[in-house]
């Protein structure tokens, strides 16, 4: 049975060799395997200058929500102004000018909104690229600006955290304390806004789960850190000619003096605060004496007297 294997397999390749097999019936000819194709490689991975753009993009995206992020809250702050003081009463009516300094702000933070969309986009894809190892690949000017691209996203997820309290808990709180009417939330798109005409209808700064720029996975939670760092923060009374009582939570830190800028220590993260004259009667939490703030080291509280 071997021997006779032999001549039919030599059939077959000779048949094969010679350009095919005729059929008895049909004539047709059966054409052969070919396997004369050119070879061609497939990129798995971005090349080094692919991986260098996206460095450009991320530090350029990251000095752009700079300057926006200072035009927020200059537009925040003007709008805060027209409700007085700091410890006065609320307005009783809505401040005329009110829309238009809330729309202002929001038209900026709509635009800060999708340029971190963007920037969480190039960060990730810089990381990715890290954790690859890909980066080797890069110059030493380079592989030090993607190691840096880890504190600017932290810098930015501080960022989110403090321009929401600021914009959503303390001025919308505020506005509806005066009677002001808020405009709706606006539905917001699930895809990054990349043009300009995308960012004016992109993530809505009303909708506060539009201020989340989560830090990496690899970062551990505040629940598993423990208690937040401690912190200093200044609170400035030189405008004051009176001393002025602090509150932190519900608890009473102690009296600020007259004209002067106290550091106190507090623990970072969301607090409320409350600062009142020490002549003033009313107790914290009476409308118009709490402000919510995301607390960082250096923050500042500028008091602003009525007198």
């Amino acid at each position: 049975m071997v021997a006779a294997a032999a001549p039919l397999l030599a059939g077959f390749v000779l048949a094969a060799a010679s350009g095919g097999a005729t059929t008895g019936s049909g004539g047709a000819t059966d054409k052969p395997f070919r396997t004369e194709v050119a070879p061609r490689i497939d990129p798995v991975f971005d090349d080094a200058a692919s991986l260098r753009e996206a460095v450009d993009q991320l530090f350029a995206l990251q000095a752009e929500m700079e300057s926006v992020r200072d035009q927020f809250s200059a537009a925040v702050h003007a709008a805060l102004a027209q409700m007085g003081p700091i410890g006065a009463p609320p307005p009783t009516t809505c401040p005329a000018d009110m829309p238009r300094l809330y729309g202002n702000a929001s038209a900026v933070g709509r635009r800060y909104l999708a340029l971190g969309r963007r920037f969480g986009a190039r960060f990730r894809e810089v990381r990715r690229a890290e954790e690859l190892g890909d980066t080797v690949g890069l110059t030493p000017d380079y592989r030090s600006r993607a190691k840096k691209a880890h504190e600017l996203y932290q810098d930015r997820v501080r960022d989110y955290r403090e321009m929401r309290a600021a914009f959503y808990d303390q001025l919308a709180e505020e506005m509806r304390h005066a009677g002001c009417k808020l405009p709706a939330t606006t539905a917001d798109a699930a895809k990054p806004a990349e043009s300009g005409a995308a960012e004016r209808t992109g993530p809505d700064p009303a909708n506060p789960s539009n201020w989340v720029l989560e830090p990496p996975p690899e970062e551990p939670s505040a629940s598993t850190k423990g208690a937040a760092p401690a912190i200093w923060i200044q609170i400035d009374n030189s405008r004051c000619t009176e001393p002025s009582t602090l509150t932190i939570d519900g608890t009473a830190v102690g009296a600020i003096a007259a004209q002067k800028k106290i550091p106190v220590r507090a623990h970072a993260g969301p607090h409320e605060l409350c600062v009142t004259p020490a002549t003033d009667k009313r107790a914290c939490g009476a409308p118009g004496t709490v402000r919510r703030a995301y607390l960082h080291d250096g923050w500042t509280l500028l008091v602003r007297c009525g007198d």
